[in-house]
């Protein structure tokens, strides 16, 4: 599980170094390397399944998340947030996006001025079930959409 995220990490930080897009150029692809890498079919409909039995009971069969999902709770805590292209799930790298998935809401610090419910996955889902679901939620996403999330990867 720790190779799997150290290869990915590597794999990143390399693309980031090499393919780098200057600021006035986040969302236009200037080579082949600045554009996200095809999704595998097979794999996307892995992590529909995985996702429709582990997050679309709060973030929705559809992706939609909660209603007023900007708005936080009575107690504090943040709401489920849609993952397609209405919400933030593609403003983040597939690090950070990891990261949410394994540590739920433990991961928020006091800072960002709430909490969440969102349970840990690390003991649940593997490395490839949650690489799995992110290229499910992905596959839905505009094409300048992925290529922006992309560029927030391999920065």
């Amino acid at each position: 599980m720790i190779r799997t995220l150290y290869i990915l990490i590597c794999t990143a930080l390399l693309l980031a170094a090499g393919c780098r897009a200057s600021s006035d150029t986040a969302l236009a692809p200037t080579a082949a390397a600045d554009n996200p890498p095809t999704l595998d079919p097979q794999k996307v409909t892995r992590g529909a399944e995985i996702y429709a039995l582990n997050c679309a009971e709060c973030h929705g069969a559809n992706l939609e998340g909660e209603a007023d999902w900007k708005l936080q709770n009575p107690d504090g805590s943040f709401r489920a947030p849609p993952h397609d292209a209405s919400g933030h799930t593609w403003h983040h790298s597939d690090v950070q996006l990891i990261d949410a998935v394994r540590r739920g809401g433990a991961r928020l610090s006091p800072d960002v001025g709430g909490t969440s419910a969102m349970p840990a996955y690390d003991d649940t889902l593997t490395d490839e079930e949650i690489a799995a679901v992110l290229d499910y939620i992905k596959s839905t996403w505009p094409e300048d959409i992925r290529r922006y999330q992309w560029e927030r990867t391999t920065q």
